[in-house]
């Protein structure tokens, strides 16, 4: 097992790492939560993940008018996975989705979702005819289409995640300590928290969106 887990690259491991805390992060929330009455104000990290929950619910009706409720839980966990993920330098890991391989499971993990779910809602001939939206002559346009923006989504991922991390190795590589200084306390802000986080938002409305552009009329 241990030999195991040393084989895997360094964003695989942070990636179990993530997943797991956030699990059992979700446990114990989740447990307190069952326990609160409705005369309950909830309080500390409770109230932070129901403020959290009531937004993403929120932001969901605006894409989903019928199938919000099945879809949020799953867009609300790849959301907080990625914030976390895309993070993950500020904890003293490696960034997963700076493999591209992790990157490339996210577009194959989105572009089966948003299948699987056309076919079951839709059921195949539903399905087909948005395909051929407009007119049948746009078949093969609208499966390409289909196929590539997920495998972008998920490169898009990728390219901005390696993007920062080569940015910073330069920096500190090229400059002194007190670069070492400027970049500790200003690339990290700005690559691992800003733009890892909008990076995972991005992630999730898009995810949102063509989501509901498929199972919703």
């Amino acid at each position: 097992m241990f030999s195991f887990w040393t084989e895997l690259s360094s964003g695989l491991r942070a990636s179990v790492l993530i997943t797991t805390a956030l699990a059992i992060v979700f446990v114990i929330v989740g447990a307190r939560v069952s326990k609160l009455k409705t005369s309950d104000a909830p309080g500390g990290i409770t109230l932070i993940f129901v403020m959290i929950v009531e937004f993403i619910n929120e932001n969901q009706r605006e894409y989903f008018s019928k199938y919000w409720r099945v879809f949020t839980p799953l867009l609300f966990t790849i959301f907080i996975y990625l914030a976390f993920a895309n993070t993950a330098a500020l904890w003293g890991l490696s960034a997963p989705l700076s493999n591209l391989n992790v990157a490339l499971s996210f577009s194959l993990f989105a572009f089966g979702t948003i299948q699987i779910s056309a076919l079951i809602i839709k059921k195949p001939w539903g399905r087909m005819k948005d395909l051929m939206d407009p007119n049948p002559a746009f078949l093969p346009l609208n499966v390409i289409g289909e196929i590539s923006t997920p495998f972008a989504m998920g490169l898009r991922l990728f390219g901005n995640l390696l993007s920062g991390s080569i940015i910073g190795i330069i920096v500190y590589g090229l400059t002194s300590w007190a670069g070492i200084i400027f970049g500790a306390f200003l690339l990290h802000p700005i690559f691992d928290i800003f733009f890892g986080a909008i990076q995972a938002y991005v992630y999730f409305m898009l995810f949102s969106i063509f989501l509901s552009m498929a199972v919703e009329d």
